[in-house]
């Protein structure tokens, strides 16, 4: 079931999902809020639905014509949603079931991609309840100090700690333990944060961005307060690298089945040049201080055109019948 293209805008009703219930609820009020915003003023009839444990009933009383989805982290972006939706019959914007699941999940995305030859970090996994020594062990054996640590299944860089020698990495896994049951442990990569925004069905690659940050790496407050951050785009690397991280992303894109929209994570390391993948973003973050409507500015789209394209996108993905 595709999203409705011949009606008029005033005759859509789309629902915008935000809110929530994980510790990304904040972040996804304020993208929400932006997204509504943007439709409204093109014309659209709107209603802001923030996501409670009461949203099959909330949709049936609405009977959108779309759904566009702007919860972040788990409950949102994980697939939870998107199934539901599936089978309500109710289009929505963005990636799929399945590939909602797999990128939520860290561990599981670096898998994937780099199974198909996309160069990831050097890392480990580690679970609530294993052996912190036999841990520290495989860190001091495999890996180097300074080592980022993170949840497997959370944003926002929440949970993230940068571990600068080997006392501190059970504090920061105890941290990670307390919101998620598994961490990932990577080497630190001395180099330059760079994101790729991929738009549509015919995907439409986005400049890319750098980011540039005062911190010891790019985490929550540097993400969301002022004064830490700075963004640039197109990045100031050269030609082929720009074009190198733009086809690694797009195969990211294709590797992980998703749709719509996806934002791709990568660093650029200093010493050797060498480009890995950090994460992909399913349902990126449409705020004022956000990295795709910056990059698709870039590209000259405007940040209602934007929205636009993803919702003129939405639809079911999964072909029930009855």
């Amino acid at each position: 079931m595709v999203f409705d293209l011949n009606k008029k805008k005033s005759d859509v009703r789309v629902a915008v999902l935000m809110g929530g219930m994980s510790g990304e609820r904040e972040v996804s009020i304020e993208t929400g809020k932006a997204i509504s915003s943007a439709l409204a003023d093109l014309g659209y009839s709107v209603t802001d639905v923030d996501v409670g444990f009461d949203l099959p009933l909330v949709l049936e009383r609405i009977k959108p014509d779309a759904a566009f989805i702007a919860l972040h982290g788990r409950g949102g972006e994980d697939g939870t949603v998107q199934g539901m939706l599936e089978i309500m019959r109710i289009p929505y914007t963005g990636c799929g079931v399945l590939a909602s699941a797999m990128t939520i999940d860290k561990i599981v995305t670096k898998q994937l991609i780099d199974y198909c030859g996309i160069p990831v970090i050097d890392g480990l996994n580690a679970k609530s309840g294993d052996d912190i020594s036999l841990i520290k062990r495989s860190v001091d054996k495999e890996l180097s100090y300074p080592v980022i640590v993170k949840p497997a299944c959370e944003g926002s860089s929440l949970g993230v700690t940068r571990v600068e020698e080997e006392q501190g990495l059970g504090d920061a896994l105890e941290a990670v333990f307390n919101i998620d049951n598994r961490a990932v442990i990577e080497k630190f990569i001395d180099g330059r944060q760079l994101t790729v925004g991929v738009l549509g069905d015919i995907p439409i690659v986005l400049p890319v961005l750098e980011i540039k940050t005062s911190k010891l790496f790019y985490d929550y407050q540097a993400k969301y307060e002022t004064g830490f951050t700075e963004y640039e785009v197109p990045a100031d690397i050269e030609e082929g690298v720009a074009r190198k991280a733009q086809e690694i992303s797009l195969d990211s894109f294709h590797v992980l089945n998703c749709e719509g929209v996806a934002r791709i994570d990568l660093m650029l390391e200093k010493e050797t040049g060498d480009l890995f993948v950090l994460e992909v973003n399913t349902i990126p973050g449409m705020t004022a201080s956000s990295l795709l409507p910056k990059a698709a500015a870039a590209e000259g789209i405007s940040f209602p055109e934007l929205v636009e394209l993803i919702l003129r996108g939405a639809k079911t993905k999964t072909h029930l019948t009855g």
